[in-house]
């Protein structure tokens, strides 16, 4: 999944950007961290993310907000909802339909949230 960048916007004033990084702090993250290295071609970007028992989940991009998606996918694929208990995955732009078995995390462009698929339900 690769995300489109949005014209005309910073990276880090893209909505989704925003977005993620509140997602990243509902994991239970308690801090974020984003960084690049332009030493050679091709710029890489990477986001990282910290956790209470002083460990750092990182993912890495060709540009700041697939860095992000990815970190995002670490995080949630194959975790377990808080509220159904089903197993979550995160979809990102993608509104293709998830099987009723997963919940599933998708950014909302109306409300400019990541909203869970079970949301309605729990």
């Amino acid at each position: 999944m690769t995300p489109d960048i949005v014209e005309g916007l910073p990276p880090t004033e893209d909505p989704r950007f925003i977005a993620s990084v509140d997602l990243i702090g509902r994991t239970g993250a308690l801090g974020f961290q984003f960084r690049f290295s332009d030493d050679d071609d091709p710029t890489v970007w990477m986001a990282l993310s910290l956790y209470e028992d002083h460990r750092w989940e990182v993912a890495a991009g060709r540009d700041l907000l697939q860095a992000v998606y990815r970190l995002l996918e670490v995080l949630i694929d194959g975790g377990k909802c808080t509220h159904c208990r089903r197993p979550s995955a995160f979809l990102g732009d993608s509104l293709d339909s998830f099987p009723e078995m997963l919940c599933a995390y998708s950014y909302d462009p109306e409300l400019q949230t990541f909203r869970r698929g079970c949301e309605g339900d729990a």
